[in-house]
């Protein structure tokens, strides 16, 4: 699944539109993006997900420091092993989750809101 967060209407989709994943499946995540005048350190990605209001789950994952460059940065997290999709009765349904980039100073880079549906 593929997302470009260039443009309002995709963040829309995002929020509004489920993707789907198998109960149990493993999964990564990769992330492209440009830094483009000053350093970024301490770059930190945040993930909320909720559930029926209630908040089950948040991670956050230190990607680093980087630099301006002209091509896109990428990283992919976990680094070592995969991510597992909740499994079995109770863990199915619709969740959503609230997503951002921040770095060490606080100073927010990207937020953005998704759903997604186990089954």
């Amino acid at each position: 699944i593929v997302y470009k967060l260039n443009s309002k209407e995709e963040l829309a989709t995002m929020k509004s539109t489920p993707f789907v994943l198998k109960e149990g499946c493993a999964y990564k995540i990769r992330v492209n993006f440009k830094v483009q005048h000053e350093i970024v350190s301490g770059l930190k990605y945040v993930n909320q997900v909720y559930r029926k209001g209630l908040r089950v789950i948040k991670e956050d994952e230190m990607l680093g420091s980087f630099a301006p460059q002209a091509g896109a940065h990428e990283v992919t997290f976990p680094k070592q092993g995969w991510e597992e999709a909740p499994k079995g009765a109770l863990a199915r349904g619709k969740y959503n989750a609230k997503s951002k980039f921040i770095d060490d100073d606080k100073q927010s880079h990207m937020e953005y809101e998704y759903c997604f549906q186990i089954k």
